[in-house]
């Protein structure tokens, strides 16, 4: 199993972050794309993907913590993406969900990380709420043309064509699968399936109450809960436990391929 996207630096509970790789091991987890939020939690991603090769860390700054960065954060950036050749750029994006957000920073600071991605070709994790209009327009002006992640997508599904135009690939979370945002759920039918990945963004989108089956002090959401979000996909799209491993194995090379400028749109 593949957890395309989570903060396992936040997951802080009764184990170490050892012991929680080594029960996510144990499970058949085989990668984990773990995202950093803002230099501050830089080092801590750097330390774990040293210190384990399941680890496909994501350097970025989110747009919640687009202010007070320090000035040299392009060049702190560049320098890890250049120590680790397998990371990607994430979590950027844009958000207008959160109250007193400055868009105009927020896409200064997204469109300076895009450029960097764009320069050294690595893949993207991004991050939007209430925003999706103007994540459009960053992209298409910045010509980025690399695989980039809408991860835990809650977008329109009117923009599914534009988004699968422009080379995204979509996450689905555990907080789709909660009996109350079954709607939301529906939109990913419309996606191309070689488009998909699955994620827990542990600590935090949980399973709806009562309904996770691991469960760490001071988080919403266990890592160890991809066993069961991957058991819930296989359910809702009918395929079989194998299908689902062999099906995300496959997107996720393919989004981490960044050799190709063009992908399919559809197969």
């Amino acid at each position: 199993m593949i957890d395309a996207h989570l903060h396992l630096q936040d997951c802080v509970g009764e184990l170490s972050s050892q012991e929680l790789l080594t029960q996510l091991h144990d499970l058949g987890v085989t990668a984990l794309m773990v995202n950093g939020t803002s230099p501050e939690d830089w080092n801590e991603i750097s330390e774990l993907a040293s210190s384990s090769a399941t680890i496909v860390p994501s350097f970025g700054i989110h747009p919640w913590k687009v202010e007070n960065v320090p000035a040299n954060w392009e060049e702190q950036l560049s320098f890890l993406l250049n120590k680790f050749p397998e990371a990607g750029v994430g979590e950027i994006g844009l958000d207008k969900w959160i109250s007193g957000y400055d868009l105009p920073l927020q896409r200064d600071f997204f469109t300076r990380q895009l450029s960097v991605a764009r320069n050294l070709r690595r893949h993207v994790t991004i991050h939007c709420l209430q925003a999706w209009g103007s994540l459009y327009d960053c992209l298409r002006e910045s010509s980025f043309s690399l695989p980039f992640l809408l991860h835990s997508y809650s977008g329109p599904g009117e923009m599914l064509k534009d988004w699968v135009d422009l080379g995204a690939f979509f996450s689905i979370s555990p907080y789709f699968f909660r009996k109350d945002k079954s709607r939301k759920l529906e939109v990913f039918k419309a996606i191309p399936e070689h488009r998909l990945l699955l994620e827990t963004d542990a600590p935090d989108m949980a399973f709806g109450e009562g309904e996770a089956r691991y469960h760490g002090k001071g988080m919403k959401n266990h890592p160890a809960n991809i066993e069961l979000l991957y058991e819930r996909y296989a359910e809702w799209s009918g395929k079989s436990a194998g299908e689902v491993v062999k099906l995300m194995e496959r997107n996720f090379c393919q989004f981490r391929d960044t050799t190709s400028t063009k992908l399919p749109a559809r197969e």
